[in-house]
């Protein structure tokens, strides 16, 4: 198997577990606060990655490497990201919030092409487009809250954040492993978010810590997000980034979009309709055209 295929499996399983992470996530949420469950999944993750590195599972090699780019990915991708998206949906509809982050390609494709001159080709943004409708076809079926300015301004800079943390891994794979850059970035969230839960919530930090670890669901929901969603995840969208275009690969995530839906309608019951069937089949179609269409023509 080449290093194409490699990377578009890689991107594809990345996906399907972010998928998943929205349902782990609602469950943990429905216990404590996120910045409580931001600083305990990425605690876990730190201490995983370590693990790892200890047990020689995998190996690490940052001796006499500039670790400046590794630690500005870490600080744009979670850091960034995360807080700048959880503050927008917390102040967005979810439908908004929704159909902004399926552009996020759209955002990787137009910097890919403009800081590392990989330019999809005519039949390849036709099938981004087309993914994309099909994820805004799943979204328009979300409800909930009011639109406000800031709150569709920072889900702007979280989705513009994302295509930046795929532009720095790519121009980065060539110094750096996936695993490497997964545990540079990582410890970076491990450092900031800890440290700004005990800000935010001062004293009463430990209890919340305390009270969130008391319930079976949240350490189950905490080892999925650090374990799965951020070691595995992370490793293979670095991975594939590092073997395949941005283009190419970003369009994996409106992949993750199905797993989402059909996680929701197998494990909580929520309804599956003939539009999210649609849908489906343009987010698969936009997935398999802009990899097939590469062939094509060059992207470089």
């Amino acid at each position: 198997m080449n290093d194409e295929k490699k990377g578009m499996l890689a991107a594809t399983a990345a996906y399907g577990i972010f998928g998943l992470s929205y349902l782990f996530s609602k469950l943990a949420l429905n216990i404590t606060q996120p910045l409580i469950l931001l600083a305990a999944r990425f605690t876990v993750t730190f201490i995983i990655l370590n693990v790892l590195v200890a047990t020689r599972v995998l190996k690490l090699h940052l001796r006499g490497k500039s670790l400046l780019g590794p630690v500005c990915v870490g600080l744009i991708q979670p850091v960034l990201y995360f807080i700048l998206e959880n503050y927008g949906i917390q102040y967005t509809t979810t439908t908004f919030a929704g159909i902004l982050s399926s552009v996020s390609p759209i955002f990787t494709a137009i910097l890919g092409a403009i800081m590392l001159r990989e330019r999809p080709n005519v039949r390849q943004w036709l099938c981004i487009v087309l993914s994309i409708l099909g994820v805004m076809m799943v979204s328009l079926g979300s409800t909930g809250g009011a639109n406000t300015v800031p709150g569709m301004l920072c889900l702007l800079a979280a989705y513009l954040s994302g295509a930046f943390y795929a532009i720095l891994i790519r121009r980065l794979s060539s110094r750096f492993s996936a695993f490497e850059l997964t545990y540079v970035m990582f410890t970076v969230a491990f450092v900031f978010f800890p440290l700004l839960a005990v800000f935010q919530y001062r004293g009463q930090a430990l209890a919340l810590f305390a009270d969130a670890f008391a319930h079976p669901d949240f350490i189950i929901a905490v080892l999925y997000l650090g374990g799965c969603a951020s070691v595995g995840a992370y490793m293979l969208s670095n991975y594939a980034l590092a073997r395949l275009p941005v283009a190419r690969a970003s369009i994996f995530t409106t992949f993750s979009t199905i797993v989402s839906v059909l996680s929701g309608v197998i494990i909580m019951k929520d309804p599956f309709t003939w539009v999210s069937l649609a849908a489906f089949v343009l987010i698969l179609a936009g997935v398999w055209g802009v990899n097939h269409f590469a062939a094509s023509s060059p992207e470089r």
